[in-house]
């Protein structure tokens, strides 16, 4: 009987083995022991609790964060994301929703959102204060945030949850608080708002939320998967969406929002890139000229409207820049309105102008960036024609611009002096230019403008008579020959003489007169003269008679001025053509 009745029996289920099944964690990817599970969850309960310690930090942190953000200081910033525990908070709402706590739901929500709300009122009050000048790049990098960010925000919550769970990896905490950056964006919005820039404070704002999300959703699924939340404890599919579900719901907005603002993104890099590539192309050809900064906004109806900075050794043209403006517009497709700031600069080496447009490389080596054909023809032409003109105290370099004719390259050099060059000079820079630049097409055009020295002893004629030292004797007697010469010269019957300059060289004397004269002077009149003033110096004296014309008149006949140039630069070149054959010989 009890054997049938025993057989009879019911089966009842056994309660323990299923409270027992409750308990196992849901899933156990990796191997973490009871005791740091323990030690995790303390510590992750203690750092979500609204404490007066947790809310000085968050002061400290916000301050840190406030005042790097306004000094535009990237290091205050990082340590201000080292200070502050609002990571902590966080992590305690994602292990309380995993795990269905609402007392520890309640102390982490209250901390993390009591934390923001301070932190924001915080640097609001920072912004008031006088010494919150201007809006820094710090402060502008956090205005925008896009998609992106909420990727670095997965990777961040990823490693914290790691560094959290696993004591080994606990040491990359410090570089996870870096990387989510949760109160930069918070001192931001709270600067933004005291500065009236609200939509810049949504953004800042919208990045702290997009970081505060993303964490919260991985750092939750590390819980689960390391084995932190029981079956019990997770309870039904039902239960765990409900709790997760307005979590899902605003990250789904955010990346939604951060999505079109990353589309916007592109579309504005695009755009920089496109003012920026044809501004720079435009100018390429233009020596010394270099793109230093380009801003831009867009109106409503999708025209742009472009201010480009750009360092120059010379103003551009309306022409140029409305060439610019056209190219832009073809680029990017939309209308354009280009303003451009010319800086005037001017790069000069020992040799003139040098339009290298230096550049840093990785090991902090200046190098020279290429430049086109066009630039480094007129550096070449710029180069020799000052090198030339250091030689010959006689002119002075003005400008040098490349003009393309369909002969070939025009190279324009505007020089200043007492005269013109003659052909010879221009003949010989030219064949320096070309050798040098390695074109044998390019043709050099001088534009001259010429200009008076006047003292108030008169026309400078000779620089050595007005301007080289003298001993006393000397220069009385220069007086004399200069007093003499003018008398005698001015015997000939309607001959005046405007400025006369006398210079000691050696035991000679040189003498040069400016005259006006009713006729042509006579080279044996010349010759009197500088007999007689031969003899009250008691030296050799040279007599050399300027007339408006361009005549010259000595006592040996007359010659031009451009002629007496050209002679003097033939003996010039004859004698350095003898000194190199002489230094080959050898």
């Amino acid at each position: 009987m009890n054997s049938n009745g025993a057989a009879g029996a019911p089966v009842s289920p056994d309660l323990s083995a299923e409270r027992s099944n409750l308990d196992v964690p849901l899933l156990a990817l990796w191997s973490v022991s009871p005791e740091r599970k323990a030690q995790v969850i303390d510590d992750t309960t203690s750092g979500s609790i609204p404490s007066p310690l947790y809310y000085v930090l968050l002061l400290a942190s916000g301050g840190i964060a406030a005042f790097g953000l306004l000094a535009n200081s990237a290091a205050v910033v990082i340590g201000a994301m080292l200070v502050s525990p609002l990571m902590a908070p966080i992590f305690g709402i994602a292990l309380a929703l995993s795990r269905g706590d609402l007392h520890l739901l309640r102390n982490a929500l209250v901390a993390e959102f009591g934390g923001v709300l301070l932190i924001i009122a915080f640097a609001l009050l920072l912004g008031l204060l006088p010494f919150a000048l201007e809006v820094t790049p710090e402060m502008l990098a956090r205005t925008k945030p896009s998609l992106l960010d909420v990727f670095v925000a997965a990777l961040a919550g990823l490693a914290g949850g790691l560094a959290m769970v696993d004591e080994r990896t606990s040491p990359a905490l410090p570089g996870v608080a870096i990387a989510t950056s949760l109160t930069p964006p918070l001192a931001t919005s709270g600067l933004s708002l005291a500065f009236g820039a609200f939509d810049g404070a949504w953004g800042a704002f919208l990045l702290f939320f997009a970081n505060f999300l993303t964490i919260l959703a991985v750092s939750a699924a590390i819980f689960i998967l390391a084995g932190f939340v029981t079956r019990a404890e997770i309870g039904t599919r039902t239960d765990l969406l409900k709790r997760f579900s307005a979590t899902g719901i605003g990250l789904l907005a955010v990346a939604t929002i951060l999505t079109r603002q990353l589309i916007v993104t592109i579309d504005d890099w695009r755009l920089n890139q496109a003012i920026v590539t044809t501004i720079e192309h435009a100018i390429a050809d233009n020596p010394g000229a270099r793109l230093a900064r380009v801003i831009y906004d867009q109106d409503a109806d999708g025209s742009v409207n472009v201010l480009a900075t750009v360092t120059t050794p010379r103003s551009f043209t309306p022409q140029k820049v409305e060439a610019m403006q056209h190219a832009i517009a073809d680029s990017v497709n939309r209308p354009i309105s280009l303003f451009v700031r010319c800086a005037i600069t001017h790069d000069v080496a020992a040799a003139g102008s040098a339009n290298l447009l230096p550049t840093v490389n990785l090991n902090g080596d200046f190098i020279a960036a290429s430049v086109t054909p066009n630039v480094r023809l007129t550096e070449a032409a710029e180069q020799t024609l000052r090198e030339l003109v250091s030689r010959r105290q006689n002119f002075e370099l003005l400008d040098v611009q490349l003009v393309h004719l369909p002969i070939g390259p025009l190279i324009v050099a505007t020089v200043s002096g007492a005269r013109p060059p003659v052909p010879s000079q221009v003949k010989l820079a030219q064949e320096r230019i070309r050798q040098r630049a390695g074109d044998e097409t390019a043709t050099l055009l001088v534009r001259a403008t010429t200009t008076s020295d006047v003292t108030a002893k008169g026309r400078v004629l000779l620089g050595d008579a007005q301007f080289s030292p003298m001993t006393a004797a000397d220069r009385t007697l220069q007086e004399k020959v200069e007093t003499r010469g003018k008398t005698a010269l001015e015997q000939v019957q309607n001959t005046f003489v405007d400025s006369i300059d006398a210079a000691k060289h050696g035991d000679k004397w040189e003498v040069r007169a400016e005259v006006v004269s009713a006729r042509v002077l006579q080279p044996a009149e010349v010759g009197r003269v500088a007999k007689e003033l031969t003899a009250l110096a008691g030296a050799a004296v040279t007599l050399s008679v300027l007339t408006p014309n361009g005549l010259i008149v000595e006592a040996k006949g007359f010659t031009t001025v451009q002629r007496s140039v050209e002679e003097a630069l033939a003996r010039e070149l004859a004698a350095r053509d003898l000194s190199e054959r002489v230094d080959q010989s050898k």
